[in-house]
């Protein structure tokens, strides 16, 4: 393909990201006085929840490094796997499922968290890294093709095949306050940077470049310019 026909276009920061308040004086229901880390995502099995939870188990077992994890999403037909995985890894007191919660819950938990962890085999267009960024959120995402391009320096990437890469990418952010407050620092730039706005606009610039060649093609089956 001819590279002046491909245009890149990173995914824009949700827009609900700068227009609701901030959430920090709604009160908590999952505070125990831990840290946790923060997974959003369906219960599909490309999502790499099993990845995330041993990680999980290795920063206790070898690392002595307590977190408990707080997942939220729906059930596509895997979370009954992920719930007997977590008691096979004895982590049922780490981990909690709150399924499906509102905007305003995401928000505090975005706010409240020691880190996203996003381990999903499938991207780079996913929007929560870019909502974890908007929220002062430090971002752990998964290292595949594109994520370079659509988060750079502002998250940590790792092989997310790697459950002991996850756990050493965490322990980073706990040991070293100063590369966490980085991310946290270059995620808030990224989102300001590529806006829902910035976005569209791209989009009509590119339809109306094309459009200059469309026109001369007709779209009738008679006199092509009616």
């Amino acid at each position: 393909i001819d590279s002046e026909r491909i245009h890149v276009l990173p995914l824009p920061t949700p827009s609900f990201c700068f227009n609701i308040n901030n959430c920090n004086d709604i009160k908590s229901n999952f505070d125990s006085g831990m840290p946790f880390l923060f997974y959003p995502a369906q219960f599909w099995p490309h999502k790499n929840h099993i990845g995330l939870l041993y990680s999980l188990k290795i920063l206790k077992e070898k690392y002595g490094l307590y977190f408990n994890l707080i997942l939220t999403g729906s059930d596509k037909g895997n979370l009954e796997y992920i719930k007997y995985m977590i008691n096979e890894l004895d982590l049922e007191d780490n981990v909690k499922i709150l399924g499906f919660v509102n905007l305003y819950e995401l928000i505090r938990l975005y706010q409240s968290a020691f880190a996203l962890v996003f381990p999903s085999f499938f991207g780079p267009d996913n929007l929560p890294p870019l909502e974890a960024f908007a929220f002062g959120c430090p971002v752990i995402a998964s290292n595949v093709s594109g994520a370079n391009d659509q988060l750079g320096s502002a998250a940590f990437l790792v092989d997310m095949k790697n459950e002991e890469e996850i756990a050493m990418a965490i322990k980073t952010l706990f040991d070293n306050k100063t590369i966490r407050e980085e991310l946290i620092t270059k995620g808030r730039e990224r989102a300001l940077k590529w806006k829902s706005a910035d976005y569209v606009s791209s989009i009509n610039n590119i339809l109306n470049e094309f459009g200059k060649y469309r026109r001369c093609w007709s779209n009738t089956e008679k006199y092509h310019h009616l």
